[in-house]
């Protein structure tokens, strides 16, 4: 009886040389345009720290709820102009590079990708498929990092959520 055992062809080296070499682009792209964003996010981070500051000081006199509003609303504010910036960014990547997505416009895709919305539906074009999952990461890094700094905010605000001060007796 004869084997009908498939026999492997030849390991084509050319072909994962070109889609190593690819791969490791989109990479350092991706490491560029987040480093960029980086950048704009440390700026607004100190940005909030020096104006939460002078709105803390300001702030004192009055209720801790008023007092929350006014830090929240500051931080808040600049850490969406940070967030909307650093899409832009992406978008703005992603024009100059040539990378279309079918249907979207690249601010969409830049937008869908950047929140890790994930629908799955579209792929970027061109040889570009690893930039949704890089611009994912960078804007679950940066939005981890907005929580952080919401949270140091309130902290600031010394709120203290179900806490009763202790009665002298």
């Amino acid at each position: 009886m004869a084997c009908r055992c498939k026999v492997p062809r030849r390991f084509d080296f050319g072909g994962a040389m070109r889609s190593t070499a690819a791969m490791v682009n989109q990479i350092l792209a991706g490491a560029l345009v987040s480093l960029l964003n980086f950048g704009i996010h440390a700026v607004m981070t100190g940005l909030i720290v020096v104006v939460t500051h002078h709105v803390a000081g300001r702030t004192d006199d009055l209720h801790v709820f008023m007092r929350v509003i006014a830090l929240l609303m500051v931080t808040v504010t600049v850490l969406t102009a940070a967030h909307v910036s650093e899409i832009a960014l992406w978008a703005l990547f992603m024009k100059l590079a040539g990378i279309a997505a079918p249907n979207l416009t690249v601010f969409e895709f830049a937008f869908e990708n950047y929140v890790a919305l994930g629908y799955g539906d579209v792929v970027a074009g061109g040889g570009w498929r690893l930039i949704g999952p890089i611009m994912a990461l960078n804007g679950l890094l940066l939005i981890g990092w907005s929580v952080a700094l919401i949270f140091e905010v309130m902290k600031m605000a010394d709120v203290q959520v179900g806490r009763r001060e202790k009665r002298s007796r």
